[in-house]
């Protein structure tokens, strides 16, 4: 044990006069020489760096060890600890080292090591000691530096992308401004499940019974969430006009908030705030069944008259409009889930399909805003089916005619495909 001691202490000086000579720039004989470090130009966020350099002829020998491989280890210029890199083999020159910081792409010290572990006598003297398994004594070489990647801000084969994204913010914007104060005459396609909203709705009045309303099981910041509250917004307007009950059960308290808010409001742009209870906005469980099998047992004690299922749903959309239609109620379903549409449709008596869902807000309250937005989509979306139309045909001419045009074709395809 004493003499493992010794040797250890001999190997720890033996580290010190080698991280003293790698601070001087110039590698003893037999640790890595020649190290470079460099930006990867194939990784854009700046987070990796390709170093090489000269692989010794014969490892510096150390008495009881024997060199298992090569490392790269590297820290920050402004301070911090050595961190170790990929492990290479004693053979190899180059390695590519990664998770290095983002953005703002800090300065770092680099330097190429010989790795060594237990080896002959010593080694199964240190195993018998208790030595750890792994690799652990490390002899740097020079360190390089400052190295500092850099990460791409524009990536040139995106323009393509970038101009269609531009072209489609524009249309929209010009939507907007050109049919200021005439949205009610623009023309929306009639969507059945939409058109029957009121009906629902009156239906309820007139039978005196609730309307159970659930938006979906996923969070706050989902597009599909966010397009079922702009429908809650308008059912809450209409529902308060006839003093006719809405229950919103919740799996999610963000959303909950959300949606109490909403229909707060509601309530007060139709005049009866007072009408407006914040207990009929309530979270049940952030549990998939439990949320179903709670949703379940208000439909069944409440009997209502009408049930709305708008967001994203899994596999609980069965069990819901399963529950719903042997109550006898009006269900009317919207999900951008494709997964789940078959069931709602089988199940419910209108389903928005995809899209509809997120026309609806538009189609409902009429909003200016709303409906120019879906009017400057729908404008984006026929020039994009355009050009996808010309693509297909100028690729196909491409295909069966040669000459300058035929090149020009080909030129736009490669284009459009990139």
């Amino acid at each position: 044990m004493n003499t493992l001691r010794l040797q250890a202490i001999g190997l720890c000086m033996l580290l010190a006069a080698s991280v003293c000579v790698a601070q001087t720039g110039v590698a003893p004989a037999g640790m890595p020489s020649g190290v470079q470090a460099e930006d990867d130009p194939e990784e854009p966020r700046g987070t990796q760096a390709i170093v090489t350099w000269q692989a010794p002829e014969e490892p510096m020998p150390l008495p009881g060890l024997v060199a298992v491989g090569q490392r790269v280890i590297f820290r920050r210029v402004d301070g911090g600890e050595w961190q170790l890199g990929p492990l290479v083999p004693l053979d190899a020159t180059s390695t590519p080292v990664g998770d290095l910081k983002p953005w703002p792409w800090p300065k770092w010290e680099i330097a190429v090591s010989v790795e060594y572990g237990p080896g002959g006598a010593l080694g199964e003297m240190a195993r018998e000691a208790g030595w750890p398994a792994g690799v652990d004594p490390i002899l740097p070489s020079a360190t390089v530096g400052p190295v500092r990647p850099v990460g791409a801000w524009y990536k040139s084969e995106y323009t393509n992308i970038l101009a269609l994204a531009v072209l489609i913010c524009l249309i929209v914007i010009a939507t907007i401004y050109a049919i200021r104060g005439r949205a009610e005459q623009v023309y929306i396609r009639p969507i059945a499940g939409l058109e029957a909203v009121n009906d629902a709705i009156g239906r309820a009045t007139e039978m005196g019974k609730p309307i159970v309303y659930v938006s979906g099981l996923s969070g706050i910041g989902d597009i599909s969430t966010i397009a079922s509250m702009l429908i809650l917004g308008h059912l809450s307007r209409r529902s308060a006009a006839y003093e006719t009950e809405i229950l919103v059960p919740c799996n999610d308290p963000l959303v909950m908030a959300t949606e109490r808010e909403i229909v707060r409001q509601a309530y007060t742009e139709a005049g009866k705030p007072d009408a407006y209870s914040p207990d009929n906005i309530f979270f049940v469980t952030d549990s998939q069944f439990g949320y179903v099998a709670a949703v379940d047992g208000i439909m069944v004690r409440e009997k209502p008259a009408a049930a709305f299922y708008m967001g994203y749903f899994y596999a609980e959309a069965l069990i819901l409009a399963e529950t719903g239609n042997q109550t006898g109620a009006i269900q009317i379903a919207g999900t951008d889930a494709d997964t789940q549409l078959p069931f709602f449709i089988t199940a419910c008596d209108y389903t928005l399909m995809g899209e509809e869902l997120y026309a609806a807000s538009a189609y409902l309250s009429r909003q200016p805003l709303l409906v120019a937005q879906l009017r400057g989509q729908d404008i984006a979306k026929s020039i994009i089916a355009a050009v996808m139309v010309a693509g297909v045909l100028a690729a196909t001419y491409a295909a069966i005619v040669t000459g300058a045009a035929a090149d020009v074709a080909r030129a736009f395809v490669e284009w459009f495909a990139a």
